[in-house]
């Protein structure tokens, strides 16, 4: 009796573990899933130099590719090497005089930079101790997730529509949750175009011409003028290469409204390949 009992209490015991083996296996995948999930909404690290977006974007009127050069060609937009900055800072350097920039003062940043170019005079070449910049990386998907920025870069998808007010962002954070929901939301609702230029802080192309009138070609021009020259791409927008199947990421070649959204698919395999 005493035996039959023991027996029935070690099957009780063997069915009464499998609810917490369940749940242990549950929360093991659960954090192997987050391991690699997105970064966090919100998040902005300090960055081993603080780099003024507005100063660049705003005030200089760099575009996102002179900095991110692989944006439009690569998945990967890549981020700034010290050659990239000290082909300003190279004559551009600590000691600032008084500008609309700012007034004059020696710049604790570009000291930085100066350092990791391992230079000390305006000019000179880089030194033996010249170093990568270890910047911070904020913006991250999950390992299993594939997202080529060339292709929405190439579809005409403004760098803001992505990263918020970035062009304004004295210190860099992260603007959109990048996660599932918020990528599939826009594959399936579609890109608008005319939202994307109004983040990037332009214009719609058909009321700039309302209101500065038609632009001048060379049938219109002053004799001798020959034909307008094209205006470089505004700050925030991408000039993909010509002959481009997408056009690019320009003010003329993008849908002026919302009825002309560009969708994409969302199945499975868009994303995880």
């Amino acid at each position: 009796m005493i035996k039959r009992r023991h027996v029935l209490s070690s099957r009780v015991g063997s069915w009464a573990a499998i609810p917490g083996l369940a749940a242990l296996v549950a929360g093991a995948l659960v954090l192997s899933a987050y391991s690699g999930a997105s970064s966090s909404q919100g998040r902005g690290p300090d960055q081993p130099i603080a780099f003024p977006h507005p100063v660049h974007v705003q005030k200089l009127g760099m575009n996102c590719l002179y900095c991110h050069n692989a944006a439009n060609k690569s998945p990967d937009p890549g981020m700034p090497a010290v050659s990239t900055c000290m082909g300003c800072h190279s004559l551009i350097g600590p000691e600032r005089p008084a500008s609309d920039v700012g007034p004059k003062r020696t710049s604790a940043e570009l000291q930085k930079l100066w350092q990791y170019a391992d230079v000390k005079a305006p000019l000179a070449p880089f030194g033996a101790n010249a170093r990568p910049i270890p910047w911070e990386r904020i913006h991250k998907v999950p390992d299993y997730v594939r997202f080529p920025h060339m292709r929405h870069v190439n579809a005409g998808v403004s760098c803001q529509s992505c990263h918020g007010d970035i062009q304004n962002m004295r210190k860099v954070s992260q603007a959109a949750s990048l996660n599932m929901g918020w990528c599939v939301n826009c594959h399936v609702n579609g890109y608008d175009a005319a939202e994307g230029r109004r983040l990037a802080g332009l214009r719609d192309p058909q009321q700039a011409v309302a209101q500065q009138g038609a632009p001048q070609t060379g049938e219109n021009l002053p004799p001798g003028q020959g034909s307008a020259t094209p205006q470089s791409p505004a700050p925030g927008v991408v000039q993909a290469p010509a002959g481009d199947q997408f056009a690019g990421n320009t003010p003329a070649s993008q849908p002026n409204t919302t009825d002309q959204r560009r969708k994409a698919r969302y199945d499975c395999g868009v994303c995880h390949y």
